[in-house]
């Protein structure tokens, strides 16, 4: 098996030779690079050797657009043209968990950027955590395309064994950090993360908090199995085996019987379940009686496949800490965990906070007598942020999840996929109070939000005009929230970025912050200015917003607000689309036209999945481009007609026209091009063949 780590020793030579070899060897040996199989060019090689700089290198390289295929192209070319004394990476069962940018992968825009300080970040990262100093790291904050996410992640591509990323895979591991990041609250929040994870290192937290996140672990700390380090019958210790090569096995079946006779309808028991640890299980790991070495979760298991003296149990290890077991009885070989020898695990102080973590997760805590076998099962709670934003494309389900997850901070449950009955549940939560719903638009104010002074017409023949206190939504939920202290009360703010953020918010965009929040150590509270009552904002009240990229990035919201909230990104999901419209495949087509996109615009302007979920029929896929998606583009491109000809591959459903003979009698010959979109009633909307034209190259096409 070629392990997930082997993309480390490589990624770290590559480092240190661009460390070595400076500006000019970085700019010359990048475009020799053989980035792509056709014309198209590199952005990182268009603006110059000198925005060449090793994060925008680093970033293109790990790019998940270039495919399992083009990614081994590029590092044969890269481990020639950097002479590379490291073994290539090849691509694993789980592929290769490091950040994969989708797109976007410059440290610059091509106008604003600061390579010469990316460098010195850069170096001092290849050395180490501790040669970083906070004026550089804070500093790159400020370039306009760098930001949290990038930057901490393409630190931790250049030195995974110090830095780690800082992104929504590590959300549900820990909380990111509160208020304006900087390089002091990224390494307080890097110390809590590593702490979760003790004696391992931050690829391997990287690795786990991945695999979690995109639910390809179905970790399961109900079932937990034991090993001993100690082998064979040499008494050797093997775990120094165990913890760097990321695997556990044992000798042999048992004493007197062989590989070949391990056959357990013959025996009729079986001491050494070797085949049993699926992916996902928990391994506990001793030597002798009472020493725990530590625990890990199961990736695979050759010995389903072979029982063999060279398969292995591979693991991904969330503690290589040693630990005092007390009252051990002793088991020899590889056995289930019983529920005896899970509790001392457990109460171990070494373990403690390593099965705090999976039970937080979400996960289901084993049962360890036969009174808790009897009660009824009970999932401990999900944290959720107090105040989050989904944000990405048009069209990307934003406010649709917005609903799932204020269902997920009612149940304290993870988020899942939608059920039929969740939408009427929601109607009623909302009409009972606990969840509200507003819409943010340029002429919302804090009047409509918080409080105000409304006109009230009076009852009589004289119908005066009287003035009345209003209390906005969000007073209204604080109000609800703070009687209810046991409920969770969820707040909806959809296209939160339309509205003016400083004037809708006000004083109160101090109070929502969670250190700020009723209850916290520096609770505090303001006096309105219409009813000059005192208001605190509780900590069961949760903020959802959703915000449309297009209208405006992240980087230009106001910062008050983009350092109290965290952000959900939300990128087109192709696999919800079909494959197959007649003929037309439509999760190729859209991918095609959103790379297109990105490369002329930027990936914040791409075109969300949902424009296409329910199509099935071609006349219904010709609707959905005429209505919705082709005035997208002309919006997007402000009506630049060959860029959105580029989008759409060149198909017909943009009309070139030439100006010959249109201006007759001039002196001046004019040699322009016109251009139309092409008439709705035109058969070319309903064929095939046009879509088609969007995403395969000339040469698929005439086949």
């Amino acid at each position: 098996m070629r392990e997930i780590y082997e993309w480390v020793p490589w990624f770290q030579e590559l480092a240190e030779k661009i460390d070595e070899g400076g500006e000019a060897f970085l700019a010359e040996a990048a475009k020799k690079v053989a980035w792509r199989g056709d014309d198209r060019k590199q952005p990182l090689l268009e603006y110059g050797d000198e925005n060449i700089d090793p994060f925008s290198f680093f970033y293109t390289l790990a790019q998940r657009s270039q495919g399992a295929g083009s990614r081994d192209r590029v590092f044969r070319s890269i481990k020639e043209v950097f002479n590379m004394e490291s073994d290539r990476p090849i691509e694993a069962e789980d592929g290769f968990v490091y950040p994969t940018p989708s797109y976007n992968a410059l440290f610059h825009d091509g106008h604003q950027g600061n390579p010469k300080l990316l460098w010195n970040l850069f170096r001092k990262a290849v050395r180490g955590r501790d040669s970083v100093d906070t004026k550089d790291f804070d500093s790159a904050l400020k370039i306009r395309k760098v930001g949290p996410v990038n930057l901490t992640q393409a630190l931790f591509l250049v030195n995974p064994f110090q830095f780690l990323p800082c992104d929504e895979k590590m959300d549900r591991i820990v909380r990111p950090p509160t208020g304006e990041f900087n390089w002091m609250r990224y390494q307080e929040w890097l110390e809590t993360a590593l702490g979760l994870f003790p004696g391992c290192e931050p690829l391997e937290v990287n690795l786990f908090a991945y695999l979690s996140w995109s639910d390809s672990l179905p970790v399961r700390s109900d079932r937990c199995f034991q090993v001993s380090t100690n082998v064979y019958d040499d008494g050797d210790d093997y775990w120094i085996d165990f913890s760097d090569n990321n695997w556990v096995y044992t000798g042999g079946p048992a004493s007197g019987i062989g590989w070949e006779e391990y056959d357990e309808s013959r025996h009729g028991h079986r001491k050494y379940p070797l085949e049993d640890p699926e992916r996902g299980d928990v391994i506990l790991v001793r030597t002798g009686r009472s020493q725990g070495r530590g625990m890990g979760i199961v990736s695979r298991n050759d010995y389903r496949d072979q029982l063999a003296a060279d398969s292995r149990i591979h693991v991904i290890w969330l503690n290589k800490v040693g630990g005092k077991l007390s009252g051990y009885t002793q088991i020899k070989g590889f056995n289930h965990a019983r529920n005896k020898t899970l509790n001392i695990f457990r109460q171990a102080r070494e373990y403690t906070e390593t099965f705090a973590l999976l039970d937080r997760l979400g996960l289901r805590e084993p049962v360890t007598t036969e009174e808790e076998a009897q009660k009824p099962e009970q999932k401990p709670k999900v944290e959720h942020p107090m105040n989050q934003i989904l944000y990405g494309p048009p069209g990307t389900g934003k406010t649709f999840h917005a609903v799932d997850h204020a269902l997920a901070i009612i149940d304290g449950a993870n988020v899942r996929e939608r059920k039929d009955d969740d939408i009427e549940r929601f109607h009623e939560l909302r009409d009972s109070g606990q969840v509200a719903m507003v819409t943010f638009h340029q002429n919302y104010a804090y009047e409509d939000f918080i409080e105000g002074i409304r006109p009230k017409l009076s009852k009589g023949v004289s119908g005066q005009v009287g003035y009345v206190l209003h209390p906005g939504v969000f007073k209204r939920m604080v109000k609800a929230a703070n009687e209810e202290v046991d409920k969770p009360f969820v707040l909806i703010i959809d296209e939160i970025n339309r509205g003016n953020i400083a004037k809708i918010f006000g004083e109160l965009i101090t109070l929502i912050e969670g250190s700020r929040r009723i209850g916290a150590k520096d609770a505090t509270t303001v006096t309105l200015p219409y009813s000059k009552e005192l208001l605190g904002v509780p900590g069961n009240l949760y903020l959802v917003g959703t915000m449309n990229t297009a209208d405006r990035s992240i980087q230009l919201l106001d910062t008050a607000l983009r350092r109290r909230f965290s952000f959900v990104e939300m990128m087109p999901k192709y696999e919800n689309i079909s494959n197959d419209v007649e003929g037309v495949d439509c999760q190729a087509m859209l991918r095609t036209m959103n790379r297109r996109i990105t490369a002329l615009l930027d990936r914040e302007h791409q075109i969300g999945h949902t424009y296409l979920l329910e199509v099935t029929k071609i006349k219904e896929l010709s609707v959905k481009f005429q209505n919705e998606i082709f005035p997208l583009l002309q919006e997007y491109f402000f009506d630049d007609w060959s860029k959105i000809r580029a989008v759409l591959g060149g198909n017909d459903f943009v009309v070139v026209e030439g100006t010959a003979g249109l201006f007759r009698g001039t002196e001046q010959e004019v040699e322009e091009q016109v251009y139309q979109r092409l008439p709705d009633n035109r058969k070319e909307w309903t064929e095939p063949d046009q879509y088609r034209r969007i995403y395969e190259t000339p040469a698929q096409q005439s086949r």
